[in-house]
């Protein structure tokens, strides 16, 4: 299994105890992990020393970050108005980059603030853990 990892699910595990179960983990035993650089752009500017960022940097080398180029900007624009045409939402620039993300990669988004917006969309796989992944 491949899974897009939110902001929110990389912050509860940067907080966790050591040795403590999270969704992440759990997602790491299941799968692949990404991230995209939106996420990672988030949890750099809520560092606020350099062991912070030095903990974001380590984290950062087990999931993998993917990066955006011009090509993206195209198909996931056009998924954004596909999606805001079929459901009657506005979506975010920061939505339609992890939506298009998820989408272009074929990655299932895992989160918990973000899972009833993006169950919403109705554009990609969500769940809230990893143990939620049909097999």
């Amino acid at each position: 299994m491949q899974f897009l990892i939110e902001t929110d699910i990389l912050k509860e595990y940067l907080i966790a105890a050591t040795g403590e179960e999270t969704v992440l983990r759990k997602a790491l035993a299941a799968g692949v992990c990404y991230t995209t650089m939106v996420n990672a752009l988030e949890l750099f500017r809520a560092c606020t020393s350099k062991e912070e960022t030095d903990t974001v940097l380590q984290m950062l080398m087990v999931v993998r970050v993917l990066g955006m180029n011009a090509r993206y900007g195209q198909s996931f624009a056009e998924l954004s108005h596909a999606v805001e045409k079929e459901t009657g939402l506005i979506l975010t620039n920061r939505e339609a980059m992890i939506i298009g993300m998820a989408k272009a990669s074929k990655l299932t988004i895992v989160t918990k603030e973000f899972y009833e917006r993006y169950t919403s969309v109705m554009a990609v796989p969500i769940v809230r853990s990893a143990e939620e992944v049909p097999q």
